[in-house]
């Protein structure tokens, strides 16, 4: 029998056929087209959706090594508050996800240190808060700003006593040895709170005392913690107004 004439034989069948045999013949010849049309649309509205609803970004900042000890969420909206901010229309973003252990290079480091550096390459981050360990593998990598570009003269004459300095001399020293591919060169980096000891020496950092309410809501193992500008950052005044909230 021709192919045509056994089709419609069976489309005859199925029409005289019970609900059940209607179904399973539905879903025999065209469950599949039913699911990837499906998929499809479910897929469209949902990008759709992200692209309606999705907000440009205020403000970003990273904290390395912190831990979450009350709400990120209270937090944001205390400083969206006091710059300003309408969080219906923005977003601020104050991620606490990144562990880094440069005595330790697990897969928790590694993932954290990936992320960081496409924050950065992106342009998505304004500010790093870290540990001085932390603080000083980026520091002496031309991660910041140097805060004489950045602080007004009235910032800098409040956050000057607790700037963390690098010596511009010993960075160009250690970028001159790893050019020339010397493997043993170790650079000595001098004490970032001793300007009057370097040759070249530039603020790129400020240490957050215990009157800073950043530590109010994060706690850090023992040692230092140092905010510092991302050098390539694009939002000057919402992170401007970010180190008075925290420096206040």
């Amino acid at each position: 029998m021709p192919l045509m004439d056994e089709f419609r034989e069976e489309r005859e069948a199925i029409k005289k056929g019970t609900p059940k045999e209607k179904l399973n013949y539905f879903m025999d010849y065209y469950k599949w087209h039913v699911i990837v049309t499906v998929a499809i649309i479910v897929s469209v509205i949902s990008l759709g959706y992200q692209i309606i609803s999705r907000k440009d970004t205020a403000f970003c900042a990273a904290l390395i090594n912190g831990i979450e000890l009350t709400s990120v969420e209270e937090y944001i909206q205390s400083f969206a508050e006091y710059a300003g901010i309408d969080l219906e229309e923005y977003d601020v973003l104050l991620d606490t996800t990144m562990r880094i252990d440069l005595n330790n290079l697990d897969q928790i480091t590694i993932s954290s240190s990936e992320k960081l550096m496409a924050f950065i390459a992106a342009k998505n981050l304004d500010v790093l808060i870290t540990d001085a360990q932390i603080m000083e593998q980026h520091a002496n990598n031309d991660t910041f700003m140097d805060l004489r570009n950045f602080l007004s003269e009235e910032q800098y004459a409040r956050y000057e006593s607790n700037f963390y300095y690098i010596d511009q001399a010993v960075v160009d020293e250690k970028n001159a040895h790893y050019s020339n591919l010397d493997q043993n060169y170790v650079p000595v980096y001098p004490d970032p709170r001793n300007p009057d000891a370097m040759r070249d020496p530039i603020p790129v950092g400020i240490y957050l005392d215990d009157t800073s309410n950043l530590r109010n809501y994060y706690y850090y193992d023992e040692g230092d913690v140092i905010v510092g500008v991302v050098g390539n950052m694009e939002r000057s005044e919402t992170t401007s107004l970010f180190l008075d909230f925290i420096l206040q």
